[in-house]
């Protein structure tokens, strides 16, 4: 039998903000994790994003505290560090995902973008079976609250055109630019 102190214990989310640079200009990062792992992570303006996470936790883990920790998201720190300096291609944190059961599938299906690869939402939503329904991933796309990790960024429009990124266009333009710098091209790809 479960401690209802326990349970109580578990419906914590920990944050942490820092700034970082992309592209010349420095933006805060938030990453949130429960116990079960990162939920959270973002790059807004600088003081903007902990206000963002804490409505998000108010609509999508209602009673849940919010309590500010790096020890709980180190992982998620040296990870993403690395992911800016290009020496990581694949996020290797434990997810824990919030939304409906499609938008998790859409998400799940975001997972398997490869690193410096774009698709259109129309191969996203062909992918997980939903012939016709790209607008439908364009919206869960949307709604995605652990961006860069769930990689979001790499869905673009049919034509090639860079559209819909809750993050801004700016901020998808420079991370697709990153990843374009650091991508390794295979030998037999050569």
């Amino acid at each position: 039998m479960r401690n209802q102190q326990t349970d109580e214990f578990e419906k914590v989310v920990y944050y942490w903000s820092e700034p970082v640079e992309l592209g010349g200009i420095t933006y805060d990062v938030t990453m949130a994790s429960s116990k079960k792992g990162l939920c959270w992570l973002n790059i807004g303006e600088q003081g903007s994003e902990e206000q963002d996470l804490q409505a998000w936790v108010e609509k999508f883990l209602p009673g849940w505290a919010l309590i500010k920790n790096q020890a709980m998201n180190n992982q998620v720190v040296v990870e993403f560090r690395e992911y800016l300096r290009g020496q990581r291609t694949e996020f290797t944190v434990p997810l824990h995902r919030v939304g409906t059961d499609f938008q998790i599938k859409v998400w799940q299906e975001l997972s398997r973008i490869p690193y410096g690869v774009t698709c259109s939402y129309g191969d996203v939503a062909e992918r997980i079976g939903c012939h016709g329904g790209q607008r439908a991933v364009g919206l869960a796309n949307s709604k995605n609250p652990i961006g860069i990790v769930v990689p979001c960024h790499r869905v673009i429009g049919k034509n090639g055109s860079l559209t819909g990124y809750a993050g801004g266009l700016d901020k998808k333009a420079l991370l697709l630019q990153l990843e374009a710098q650091h991508r390794i091209i295979p030998n037999d790809a050569i």
